[in-house]
């Protein structure tokens, strides 16, 4: 069942439970008002029947003649029976009325005055003291109208309570038809989606509700689904362009060092270009290892290490593969805050990282100083790292950690493009962050916030 037509169903049943509830109540409570004045009726009737037969001798006939005509007119179409104290009849009908039992004459003479209903009869007694000694004096009467009253209401209660049923039926499924038309357009849209086509978002009308909120949260999924398919598009293309390079070079060189005899120098020429080709593939495939890994596990990060320490290693590393590259280092942290130089991360990712975005100002820094400082800011260790090399484009920056992905002005250097995919892997497992500004041809400058 939708959920459009659960609601339907759930709203329906609550009002309609509220509705025949109200009703019952409602005609419970008029047959209760009605019978209550049927009853108050019955005791002034009791009270003039009690004087009309016990207080004849203590009247002027003036008087009680007055109290006759009243009392015939007042008990017509009634049974009238005064009992004394041994349940015998004294005045009134002769025959006994089976419903008045010993209990009920009992319970008279505790009460002094009792009312009850049996099927349609209504009684009403009184207790009633006088010279001549103590009676119970009974009305018993048949109100027709009261019940036509009764029943003439209660069909007029049902009509109104089935047609407001079938109202608020309509009224449910044409209110769920509405609350619900931006969920079928939602979902039309979605059924007409293809994420690996051109980029595509829900549009959906501003209603400030919880269905905006899904929405706006299903559009950043659709965001963030249509970007990891198109990173993955660019690492297929460029993986199979950056492994496909070298395989195609060793094979080219050797088939041309096998096509004929040739002099020891162009063998020991060949081979060295084979052994950097080999080289190179290999540098990719340990790359990819090492991105594929920490898209799998993040390692251990229960240590506390030193940046510092980590730092000079990278920076000595440095000096092996780029010699000719001059690197300042700034130190302007306080001696009294080693703490800050502490920090709970796994040492050998935390050094690839470093080493990466130091390995990538030398390199592109073309022969120019590269300057790292060390600072305090808000109680948190900063590093930048700034080169004065060819500088990135903006366009270029918002993909820079995409996997294989290579400026447009990186062509005349050495590379694969998985070293920035690498370090954004890294700090982020580590929370670390990384704000990256540069402009063409003047540098780039790198900071690091532990």
């Amino acid at each position: 069942m939708k959920i459009q037509h659960k609601l339907t169903l759930a709203s329906s049943l609550v009002f309609g439970l509220v509705l025949t509830v109200s009703s019952g109540l409602i005609y419970l409570n008029f047959i209760k008002s009605a019978e209550n004045i049927f009853f108050e009726e019955l005791a002034r009737k009791a009270a003039l029947t009690a004087i009309f037969y016990l207080e004849e001798d203590e009247m002027s006939s003036k008087e009680f003649s007055r109290i006759e005509q009243k009392f015939l007119t007042a008990t017509a179409d009634q049974e009238i029976r005064l009992y004394d104290k041994q349940g015998n009849i004294h005045f009134g009908e002769a025959d006994p009325d089976t419903n008045i039992t010993i209990k009920i004459l009992k319970t008279i003479r505790d009460r002094d005055h009792y009312s009850f209903k049996v099927d349609n009869l209504y009684y009403y007694a009184i207790y009633y003291r006088d010279n001549q000694g103590s009676f119970s004096v009974i009305i018993k009467a048949n109100n027709p109208t009261l019940n036509a009253q009764e029943s003439e209401f209660l069909k007029i209660l049902t009509t109104a309570l089935l047609i407001g049923i079938l109202v608020i039926i309509v009224l449910s499924y044409t209110l769920s038809r509405v609350a619900y038309r931006p969920v079928r357009d939602i979902i039309r849209q979605v059924r007409g989606l293809d994420v690996t086509g051109k980029k595509q978002m829900l549009t959906y009308p501003p209603t400030k509700d919880e269905l905006e909120d899904l929405f706006k949260e299903f559009n950043s999924m659709l965001d963030k689904t249509y970007g990891s398919i198109q990173i993955q598009k660019n690492f297929i293309s460029h993986a199979s362009h950056e492994l496909k390079t070298p395989l195609a070079s060793i094979v080219g060189n050797l088939e041309v060092l096998l096509s004929r005899e040739r002099p020891v120098h162009e063998y020991q020429s060949v081979s060295g270009q084979v052994l950097s080709d080999a080289e190179r593939l290999e540098k990719i495939l340990k790359n990819l290892l090492t991105l594929a890994g920490l898209e799998q596990y993040a390692g251990e990060m229960n240590t506390s290490e030193r940046i510092d320490e980590i730092l000079w290693e990278a920076l000595d590393q440095r000096k092996i593969e780029y010699p000719d590259t001059v690197v300042n280092v700034v130190w302007q942290l306080p001696e009294d805050r080693p703490e800050l130089l502490s920090f709970t991360c796994n040492r050998t990712q935390l050094y690839i990282a470093l080493y990466n975005l130091i390995e990538n100002a030398a390199k592109f820094s073309d022969g120019k100083p590269v300057a790292i400082s060390l600072f305090e800011k808000h109680n948190k260790l900063h590093i930048t790292i700034r080169d004065r090399g060819i500088g990135i484009s903006e366009e270029d920056l918002a993909h820079i950690s995409e996997p294989f992905y290579r400026g447009s002005n990186t062509t005349s250097k050495r590379g694969n493009g998985l070293g920035m995919a690498i370090v954004a892997r890294i700090l982020d497992k580590h929370q670390i962050s990384l704000n990256i500004s540069s402009i063409i041809g003047e540098g780039t400058e790198m900071e690091i916030r532990f």
